[in-house]
């Protein structure tokens, strides 16, 4: 008589599979949808030991913790969750605005930043700075030193770069005289 295939299959899932962190989510979900409770939180928790900021592992989680009674648990995992969906939109943004920028898209830049800046006010600095490019590009001065000078402020650092950046050429002078 053979084995059933299926059986076979299931056992082998419960395996440790430290290499695939997808994986293990998968099963978590597959458990989950079958009110598996504790299968799917084993699953979870090995997604998020291999891939620690696993957003949609935390987020099954918090929702197989909140279907299994253990709310306090789930708050925590649903809160993991949405501080690693801001770390990513953070980024995302982040890279988004970089590329308007480059691309001269002034006023789509300074929208994505403005909006950033309420999602991660960590990237201040380098927020007002390109603030500064667009707005010293589209032709509003005073906005764009003033964007400079906050986020020469919050970093000094950011003065040489302004002062060797070619988009900010426009406010050299002042920010000399500023500083001098």
């Amino acid at each position: 008589m053979s084995e059933d295939p299926r059986r076979t299959l299931s056992d082998s899932r419960h395996k440790p599979w430290e290499e695939n962190p997808s994986e293990e989510w998968a099963f978590a979900l597959e458990h989950a949808d079958r009110g598996e409770w504790d299968f799917a939180i084993a699953h979870c928790r090995r997604a998020i030991n291999i891939w620690p900021s696993y957003y949609d592992a935390w987020l099954l989680l918090g929702g197989v913790l909140e279907e299994k009674g253990a709310l306090d648990q789930a708050l925590e995992a649903i809160e993991r969750a949405s501080e690693i969906a801001i770390l990513e939109l953070s980024q995302a943004w982040n890279n988004l605005a970089g590329l308007r920028l480059l691309r001269q898209e002034w006023e789509e830049a300074l929208v994505i930043d403005r909006i950033l800046d309420l999602i991660d006010p960590s990237r201040h600095a380098i927020i007002r700075y390109r603030m500064a490019v667009a707005s010293t590009q589209i032709g509003d001065l005073e906005s764009g030193f003033k964007w400079l000078t906050e986020a020469i402020d919050y970093r000094p650092d950011l003065r040489e770069r302004a002062l060797n950046e070619s988009w900010l050429e426009p406010l050299h002078s002042r920010l000399l005289q500023r500083d001098g």
